[in-house]
């Protein structure tokens, strides 16, 4: 899974359930991937959807964790239905309905875009792991977004496709946050859930977060650029580190987010490949903003480089047991510079994690 780079929208929701010694997890899930058969898919493909690089499916999975083994036992899709007088009911308003209900308990929903050389079902299972990880209390519900990236460990040739992969996806992921802001807004006044939706976009998972956010600006009215997360996690991100000074790349991002939180790892071997061998300028996810004074102020940027390394280096937002502490006290309300274990560098404008 994702030892490069990552981006998959999978929406997570927890409701686990403890079944013969397993834990038991339905997980939601939006794909613009190609699925396996038209009727009644079971999984879906390293292409685009074969109507496009914007059609999206939406559906759920059963995952199920063993001790610390994860796996997809079950797929479901929403159909697209014609409904009755009211006009069709879509595979979206039927996701995002029964997500409501479960926000409505209060229950927390993270949105997860994956990165490169992830698989539609490792998407799933990395959803599963923030949802089972970054629970702070009760329920995390998660959102995947699974673009078509290769699943495939063939550094140069699967890098270039997912990377153009990326880029495209990003009308998809536009779709979706559209379909999501809609769905908000016919929710009428007094009937708000009021739980908080927060997004994670994973190594290259920033780099379709970055083409989302310029689909999203041309589809929407510019008048209608509203907030739709709580807060956003750019995690080892592979864009360039000056993302946060142009508009053509994430500028506008913290426009969308009460905050965003850039953890980043110098010794990220992953981005350094990204770095040196495919002429990418210096990585996000490498040093943090090139111009750490000039970001906007709802902007964190965490140094993760100190207790990281090894196999932890790249995907640390599911597997290292000192960042998920820290983002887990971010979720739980937690004033930056309250957080236990960091310390605030004022000459680079960073907390840095010991």
């Amino acid at each position: 899974m994702d030892y490069a780079l990552t981006t998959s929208l999978v929406l997570c929701v927890g409701g686990a359930t403890d079944i013969g010694g397993s834990v038991v997890a339905t997980v939601y899930f939006v794909t613009n991937r190609n699925p396996n058969r038209k009727s009644k898919p079971t999984n879906f493909g390293s292409r685009p959807n074969d109507n496009g690089f914007d059609e999206l499916r939406f559906g759920k999975a059963t995952v199920d964790k063993r001790g610390s083994k994860y796996s997809v036992k079950g797929i479901k899709i929403y159909s697209e239905r014609a409904g009755g007088s009211g006009g069709p009911v879509l595979g979206s308003t039927a996701c995002f309905s029964e997500l409501r209900a479960k926000m409505l308990k209060g229950e927390t929903t993270v949105a997860y875009v994956h990165g490169y050389n992830t698989s539609f079902r490792e998407a799933l299972v990395g959803g599963a792991k923030i949802a089972d990880k970054w629970a702070v209390s009760g329920t995390t519900n998660v959102v995947v977004f699974s673009w078509p990236s290769d699943g495939k460990l063939t550094p140069f040739v699967a890098y270039r496709n997912d990377r153009d992969d990326a880029k495209a996806s990003g009308g998809a992921l536009s779709r979706l946050m559209l379909k999501f802001r809609d769905f908000l807004n016919e929710i009428e006044r007094g009937d708000e859930c009021k739980a908080e939706v927060h997004l994670v976009a994973h190594s290259m998972g920033n780099y379709v977060l970055r083409h989302g956010v310029q689909a999203y600006k041309k589809r929407a009215a510019a008048s209608n650029l509203q907030p739709l997360f709580t807060h956003s996690f750019l995690m080892a991100a592979d864009e360039d580190h000056d993302a946060f000074e142009h508009d053509h790349k994430l500028a506008q991002l913290p426009e969308f987010c009460g905050n965003v939180h850039c953890y980043f790892n110098s010794g990220d071997a992953a981005l350094v490949v990204s770095d040196k061998t495919k002429h990418n300028p210096t990585r996000l996810g490498n040093s943090g903003p090139s111009k750490p004074h000039a970001v906007p102020g709802n902007v964190n940027a965490i140094d993760g480089s100190a207790v990281l390394g090894g196999i932890l280096e790249h995907n640390y937002f599911t597997d290292s047991a000192r960042i998920i502490r820290d983002v887990r006290d971010v979720l739980s309300g937690v004033a930056s510079d309250q957080i236990p274990g960091r310390r605030y560098v004022p000459a680079q404008n960073r907390y840095v994690l010991g």
